[in-house]
């Protein structure tokens, strides 16, 4: 996983990116009454249970697989099974397996019930964004602002970057902003290039949402860095290399 279990749990339920454990801010006022500090304090003891979970599963699991690829390999070069202990592995991981779908479904509503109380982001010029909807494997990026509901600076994080071939990461692509026809994505790598070097400048194909735009930044980038691109801008693109940049 690219990012600890309960980020990616979260993550793949309900859409929201989380670069952290944000809720323990909460916890600082448990003393004082606070429910919203109580539920806190609970999501931080459930989300360390599943991280202890997931990681022993993740153990087991690893395991299990390498004594089954021994034994497949004693079986189908020797005709013979070695010795094992596969009945003992099979009971702990059933045991392990039923904990962390429990403790999973505990971490959600947990999380579910903190959510209500509280944003995702603790400042509202700064946010992030999963690239590919309940997708983390996909990465996520950091948007900051300093024109809140105008445009978004988009930094991808170091799975983002990973995941669309791009040389470095947590360096400005570019921007996205909420336009009459949707969101437009402009590639640039200095946001003091839109008023200096026009020229160093890429608007990219309007979209219908924001994760789309930030695909599109992603992918020009790659475009860009690939043994494929010969110089050309985005509107020197054909409609299907334009179409790739935006689904």
């Amino acid at each position: 996983m690219p990012y600890d279990a309960v980020l990616t749990a979260i993550a793949v339920a309900t859409n929201d990116a989380l670069s952290d454990h944000v809720w323990r801010y909460d916890t600082a006022t448990a003393d004082s009454g606070d429910p919203v500090a109580d539920i806190a304090v609970a999501l931080c003891r459930v989300a360390n249970d599943f991280i202890t979970t997931s990681g022993l599963l993740t153990r087991i699991l690893t395991h299990v697989r390498e004594h089954c690829g021994r034994q497949l390999d004693s079986i189908t070069s020797y005709a013979t099974v070695g010795v094992h202990s596969l009945d003992v592995d099979a009971f702990r991981l059933l045991q392990q397996l039923e904990r962390f779908d429990t403790q999973r479904e505990a971490l959600l509503a947990w999380y579910a019930m903190w959510r209500r109380h509280r944003p995702v982001s603790r400042d509202p010029r700064v946010r992030h964004l999963l690239v590919q909807p309940y997708d983390p494997s996909r990465g996520m990026v950091a948007l900051a602002t300093d024109e809140p509901g105008l445009s978004w600076l988009v930094t991808p994080d170091h799975q983002a970057a990973h995941a669309h071939g791009l040389r470095s990461h947590d360096e400005v692509t570019g921007e996205i902003r909420l336009g009459d026809t949707g969101w437009q994505a402009t590639a640039f790598t200095h946001p003091e290039h839109r008023a200096t070097c026009p020229h160093l400048v890429y608007p990219l194909p309007v979209t219908d949402t924001d994760d789309a735009a930030c695909r599109a930044l992603l992918r020009w980038w790659a475009l860009r860095g690939s043994e494929y691109w010969h110089g050309s801008t985005p509107a020197h693109l054909t409609t299907a290399e334009q179409a790739a940049l935006t689904a």
